[in-house]
């Protein structure tokens, strides 16, 4: 049974990477603010100048780029949990500070090569902040997966702020397969208004008006495998064409 899930696994990244690998390149205008294709082959475009980092928590977690699937191009980032933690969510986390934006777009292309029972969910996308050129992040809004017992995902929204916690899932349910790539893009208003609204393969899932604003001026993007527990274990993501930008990118990713 461990070869042909092995097998399973190794056909459906083989599939993914087929569909879209040789695609065109992104053609992005003046509202483009930050990209990373991950073509350079390193995570210099997330970290250059101390604009990013990442964060791992223990030994066996992992963060790298990767050239085993990719959403265009050749290259994308592979973020590996080990999924066994003592009642926390943990997990790798790739940031990048975005600037002190009012009113902005997120986004980024993820694929997850099997059905993980997730416990409880998965975080795929962090918006949070800080002081300008400070060190300590705030927690803020997420976007996570919760698995389904038919296989496949649903994306739920959470948030830090005790007030809020985890959003009522929409109707209909936004729901992700296995073995595809698929997109999220946020448009955040931290400061003026606290909406959050959320994009699923250029499907608006979620608006959510009244959001409490950041605590710090500048905002901090990071995408991240963060779950407590996943079967199989552990829980592998690639992430590739991330993009912050003052219009949609869409899923063509044409500004």
């Amino acid at each position: 049974m461990a070869g042909a899930a092995t097998s399973f696994r190794a056909a459906a990244l083989a599939a993914a990477l087929a569909a879209v690998g040789c695609s065109d390149p992104l053609q992005l205008g003046d509202d483009l603010l930050w990209t990373a294709d991950q073509e350079p082959g390193d995570l210099s475009q997330w970290t250059a100048n101390g604009s990013g980092d990442k964060r791992l928590p223990s030994a066996d977690s992992m963060i790298d780029v990767s050239t085993e699937a990719a959403h265009r191009g050749h290259h994308s980032i592979k973020l590996v949990n080990p999924a066994d933690w003592d009642n926390q969510d943990e997990g790798p986390e790739l940031f990048h500070a975005a600037g002190a934006l009012d009113d902005a777009y997120y986004s980024a292309w993820f694929l997850l090569p099997e059905d993980y029972r997730l416990d409880p969910s998965m975080t795929l996308i962090r918006l949070r902040s800080r002081d300008v050129d400070g060190e300590q992040l705030y927690g803020g809004e997420e976007l996570q997966l919760r698995s389904l017992p038919v296989g496949g995902y649903v994306l739920q929204v959470f948030s830090n702020n005790a007030g809020y916690l985890l959003e009522p899932l929409a109707e209909p349910a936004p729901r992700i397969a296995a073995g595809r790539w698929f997109q999220l893009e946020a448009r955040y208003e931290p400061q003026s208004s606290g909406r959050l609204r959320v994009w699923l393969d250029g499907l608006l899932s979620y608006d959510l008006p009244g959001r409490p604003g950041a605590a710090g001026a500048e905002i901090v993007f990071s995408v991240c495998n963060v779950a407590e527990g996943s079967d199989p274990a552990p829980t592998v993501l690639f992430v590739d064409d991330a993009a912050v930008s003052l219009s949609r990118v869409g899923t063509s990713g044409e500004l």
